[in-house]
C-alpha cells in the first residue's frame, strides 16, 4: 500500500513539472517572439546582459505594463463657493421638540450633481465651535450674533452626505471663535471624513492639503486675505491668512504650492478668500495674486469672497518638463449656499455655479486639464426652507419645479443660465454651450 502511494505522489509530481516546463517554454516563446526585432539589434533583454526573470515576462506583468501605458482615466474635481448657515436658515432647520438642526434639504436638489464629481471643495464660511454655553436654549447657542459666525456641528454631516469632499476652512470667520474654534471645526470634519485646507491644529501641521483622486494627488492650497477676529501672536499659525496682501504672506502661500507639489501633488489647487465684496470683477490685487500663484506652479486658483461671480480665465502655462498645458482661474465663484438673495442694488449674490474641471491621465504621462463645465446654481427660499436649485434643470423641467419656482424665481432662473455662466467666458475667446444641464466647455 505504501508503495502505491510512493508511485501516486511521484506520478503527480512529474505531471506538475512537465506542465511547468511546458508553461515556461510557451511565455519563452511569446516573449522571444515580442523582441525579436530588439534581438537581432542586440537591444534586447534577452541578450544583454541585464537578468530575465520569469516575473519580468509573465503575463501578468505584461498586461500591467500595457495598461500603464495605454490607459486612460478622467476624472472631474468640483469647485463651489461659499457655504454658510445663517439666522433664516437656521431658523427654518431648527426642530424645537428634539432641539435640534438638520439641513438636508438644503442640498435636496443638488445633491446629485455633487455626487456624479470624483472630488468636490468649498468654502466653508463659518466655524463649528460647539455649543454656547452662555445660552440655554439650543437654538441660542449658534448662529451669528455679532457677526460671528457658529454652525451646528450637524451641518459637517450634512455637507458629506450631500458629497462635499474638502472644505477651505480659511476666510473670513475662520479665527471668530479664537483657536478653540479652530481645532473643533477640523474635529468635526474629520470625524465625518470631510478635509479641509487652510487651517492647522499645530504649528508642526503642514499648510497643504493633499488628497488622492482615483490614484491622481491633488495638493490644496487655502488662504485668506483677511480675518474678521485676528488670532492672538501665539496662535497666527492656525489660520493661512494674507494680511491684506501682505507681500512676505503672498510669498508664504506660493511657497506651499511648491511644497505641495515636491510633497508628490500631481495637480495643485491654490484657493482664495480674497476680493471686494460684491464686486462683479477682479481688481488689480486679485489679479497679481493669481498670476503669483500660477507662476509658483499652481493648475488651478479658486477665488470667493465677493459673493458675486466673477470671470473665468485659461491659463496658458509650462509643465516643469517643458510641455504646454492649461490652467484654470475663477476669480470669484459667488455664494453657494447662504442667506444670500437678489437685493436692489441688482447684485446676482443668489447665483453661484458648481465649477467642473476635467482632468485626463494617459498611462504614465502627466495629467492635463481637458476642458471644464458649469452648473449654474440660484438659492431660493420658501416658507420653510432655503435651498440650492440647479438652475438649468429647473429651466428645462419648469412643471417639475412648479412648487418652489415662481415666476420671480424663474427670472433668477433665466438670468442665471442665459447671462452669468456664458458672461464669465467672455474675455477667453472660448466658446461653450449647453449639454443637458451643464455649460460645456472643451479646449
Amino acid at each position: 500500500m505504501k508503495d502505491v502511494r510512493r508511485l501516486l505522489y511521484v506520478v503527480v509530481c512529474a505531471v506538475f513539472f512537465i506542465g511547468l516546463y511546458i508553461l515556461s517554454d510557451f511565455y519563452a516563446g511569446e516573449a522571444v517572439g515580442k523582441y525579436a526585432g530588439e534581438i537581432s539589434s542586440g537591444n534586447s533583454k534577452l541578450t544583454s546582459n541585464e537578468k530575465v526573470t520569469m516575473d519580468g515576462l509573465s503575463l501578468e506583468n505584461q498586461i500591467g505594463s500595457y495598461v500603464s501605458t495605454v490607459s486612460r482615466q478622467e476624472i472631474r474635481l468640483s469647485f463651489l463657493g461659499d457655504i454658510t448657515f445663517e439666522g433664516d436658515q437656521l431658523e427654518r432647520y431648527y426642530d424645537s421638540s428634539t432641539e435640534s438642526f438638520d439641513f438636508t434639504n438644503s442640498f435636496k436638489y443638488i445633491t446629485k450633481y455633487l455626487k456624479a464629481s470624483n472630488f468636490v471643495a468649498a468654502d466653508f464660511e463659518a466655524v463649528m465651535a460647539g455649543p454656547d454655553e452662555d445660552y440655554e436654549n439650543v437654538f441660542d447657542q449658534y448662529g451669528t450674533a455679532g457677526f460671528l459666525y457658529n454652525v451646528p456641528e450637524v451641518a459637517a454631516e450634512n455637507m458629506k452626505a450631500a458629497g462635499i469632499s474638502l472644505l477651505q476652512t480659511a476666510n473670513e470667520h475662520a479665527g471668530d471663535f479664537g483657536i478653540d474654534g479652530v481645532k473643533s471645526t477640523l474635529s468635526y470634519l474629520d470625524s465625518v471624513g470631510i478635509k479641509a485646507a487652510g487651517t492647522q491644529k499645530s504649528a508642526n501641521d503642514k499648510r497643504y492639503t493633499i488628497a488622492s483622486v482615483s490614484s491622481i494627488k491633488i495638493g490644496f492650497v487655502a488662504y485668506s486675505n483677511n480675518l474678521n477676529m485676528e488670532l492672538d501672536e501665539d496662535n497666527a499659525y492656525a489660520v493661512n491668512s494674507l494680511d491684506n496682501y501682505d507681500e512676505n504672506k503672498i510669498k508664504q502661500m506660493c511657497n506651499d504650492v511648491r511644497a505641495a507639489r515636491r510633497d508628490g501633488a500631481e495637480f495643485v489647487v491654490a484657493m482664495v478668500y480674497a476680493g471686494e465684496v460684491y464686486n462683479t470683477e477682479p481688481d488689480d490685487s486679485q489679479k497679481s495674486l493669481f498670476n503669483s500663484l500660477f507662476e509658483a506652479g499652481a493648475d488651478i486658483v479658486i477665488g470667493t469672497e465677493p459673493y458675486a461671480m466673477q470671470p473665468i480665465e485659461v491659463r496658458d502655462l509650462t509643465d516643469t518638463d517643458g510641455t504646454a498645458k492649461k490652467g484654470i482661474a475663477i476669480y470669484s465663484l459667488g455664494t453657494f449656499l447662504g442667506s444670500e438673495t437678489y437685493g436692489s442694488a441688482g447684485i446676482d449674490n443668489d447665483i453661484g455655479a458648481i465649477l467642473d474641471v476635467v482632468v485626463n491621465k494617459e498611462g504614465n504621462k502627466k495629467a492635463k486639464i481637458s476642458g471644464i463645465r458649469l452648473t449654474p446654481t440660484c438659492i431660493t427660499y420658501t416658507e420653510d426652507d432655503v435651498f440650492v436649485l440647479p438652475a438649468a434643470e429647473v429651466k428645462n423641467n419648469k412643471d417639475s419645479f412648479s412648487d418652489v419656482a415662481d415666476e420671480t424665481v424663474m427670472e433668477r432662473i433665466n438670468a442665471a443660465c442665459d447671462e452669468i455662466i456664458p458672461g464669465l467666458l467672455e474675455e477667453t475667446g472660448l466658446q461653450g454651450s449647453y449639454s443637458g444641464n451643464t455649460y460645456v466647455v472643451n479646449f
